[in-house]
């Protein structure tokens, strides 16, 4: 089995991530406009080599057990939490994620799918992200730090193993849109916001845990098994934003388990047992959020050709 181009390699520079509902749009209406997505793309690979063109589809649970027969082990929907701070579930049913060197390709990419089907389907989001100067949030902190850099460690963290049979290769999507308050963030001074984080901000240096505030962002996401190792999930999560002030993160993970990304939240949220929840959210919202599943490359195929 082979894992969906974009899951495995390093971010690109560019990304849209199309969140929608099929509305009027047919399930065979839906796989020509899936099967022209790749059609493009593979053109545009072969015209433009350099472009690091990648893809990936996932599909909401409601949606995915109209698709296929099987539904792997764990995969549910989100649900929403209402603990210190509200976090929205909004379910949806496809998510395409395209990645590039080049805005314009991935643009290209989105217009090829959409290309007749606008008035058929329910687009919840098209969002344009960016790497923001080196890897960045327009927070100013380096997002993404403790992600697996290996290929064979991206793969451990996101990929399903073997023992998920025709499921092998597939990856669960979390995917949330996050609205930053950059007024309410910038009147803080820079070790005031690396509390908030648990980084330094220019190095990205994890704050030692003498010093770093148990109600940190790092304190509250960073989730660990019972033998005290760190339970990891890839994230795609890239920026977005006008200048105008409408700016915030797309946060996007790949994990093989959606019981680390509820673990997370809980402890983001305030709802984990131990009334503490993550600062950040004083300065960030959460705008939505759902569950997904990546299938392999070979599964898709089978599920569009079916």
């Amino acid at each position: 089995m082979t894992a969906q181009s974009v899951i495995l390699p390093l971010p690109s520079d560019h990304a849209r991530f199309i969140v929608l509902r099929l509305k009027d749009l047919t399930i065979e209406e839906l796989k020509e406009k899936l099967a022209d997505l790749f059609s493009t793309r593979d053109r545009l690979i072969t015209q433009h080599p350099n472009a690091q063109i990648k893809t990936g589809v996932a599909f909401g649970p409601e949606l995915w057990t109209r698709l296929y027969h099987q539904t792997p082990a764990g995969f549910k929907q989100l649900d929403p939490i209402q603990g210190a701070f509200q976090m929205p579930v909004v379910p949806a049913d496809v998510l395409i994620h395209i990645a590039s060197a080049r805005a314009d390709i991935c643009f290209a990419l989105s217009q090829s799918f959409f290309k007749g089907i606008q008035d058929k389907v329910e687009v919840l989001d098209e969002r344009v992200c960016f790497r923001y100067f080196d890897g960045r949030d327009i927070t100013g902190f380096i997002d993404g730090t403790e992600n697996p850099q290996f290929p064979d460690d991206r793969a451990e963290v996101a990929l399903l193993g073997e023992d998920a049979g025709v499921f092998a290769d597939g990856s669960f999507v979390f995917a949330q849109r996050y609205a930053h308050n950059l007024e309410k963030w910038k009147k803080l001074k820079v070790d005031a916001q690396e509390n908030v984080m648990g980084r330094t901000k220019l190095e990205s240096i994890e704050l030692d845990d003498e010093v770093k505030p148990e109600n940190a962002h790092i304190a509250r996401v960073v989730i660990e098994d019972d033998k005290g190792d760190e339970m990891e999930i890839l994230r795609h999560s890239l920026p977005y934003g006008e200048g105008r002030g409408d700016q915030g993160l797309f946060f996007i993970a790949y994990t093989k388990n959606l019981n680390i990304i509820d673990h997370m939240l809980e402890h983001m949220f305030g709802t984990a047992g131990d009334g503490i929840h993550d600062r950040l959210l004083h300065f960030v919202t959460p705008m939505d959020g759902a569950y997904y599943f990546a299938p392999s490359e070979e599964l898709l195929d089978e599920v569009l050709e079916g």
